[in-house]
């Protein structure tokens, strides 16, 4: 049987709390379930952890902003307000595919936001600058990236609040 420390497995987790200004944790309440295969699940005993004993992390919150939705139609503004974004961010906008979506991803910990990064789909190419393509399902091959955000994106003009 090996011992496992619970508040790194919640962290990992990314457990959340919403809690009014001014406020605080009184008591914390864990209810653990373990895989023990094919023997079942087992249920331990909830784990009841005062705050004077063991203190409870500040809540982190992440937040995700759609820049775009995968295969969205937008106006030529709206375009080149976005590539203008994506450039001063050293973010080749020819490269970026519209079949994923572009998101900014952020932190915020006792209220303070920070940590953004843009993720977006970009189009594998080869030293030529030639896009590679996928024969079997006749279409381009992709990644993934994330880059941190230097420049934020400025709002949208068009969109009337």
């Amino acid at each position: 049987m090996t011992d496992q420390k619970i508040g790194a497995q919640l962290d990992d987790l990314g457990l959340v709390i919403d809690m009014d200004e001014g406020s605080r944790v009184a008591e914390a309440v864990v209810t653990v379930v373990t895989d023990r295969g094919e023997s079942g699940l087992m249920h331990h005993q909830p784990v009841h952890v005062p705050p004077q004993f063991k203190p409870v992390p500040h809540p982190v919150q992440r937040r995700i902003v759609t820049v775009m939705e995968a295969n969205q139609l937008l106006s030529e503004g709206q375009k080149q307000r976005i590539r203008a974004w994506l450039e001063a961010n050293g973010i080749d906008p020819k490269w970026v595919s519209t079949a994923g979506p572009i998101t900014v991803h952020s932190r915020a910990v006792n209220g303070n936001e920070g940590g953004y990064r843009i993720k977006y789909t970009e189009f594998c190419r080869g030293e030529d600058g030639h896009r590679f393509a996928d024969p079997g399902v006749n279409a381009a091959v992709t990644v993934e990236r994330c880059v941190l955000q230097a420049v934020p994106l400025d709002e949208d003009p068009e969109v009337r609040p």
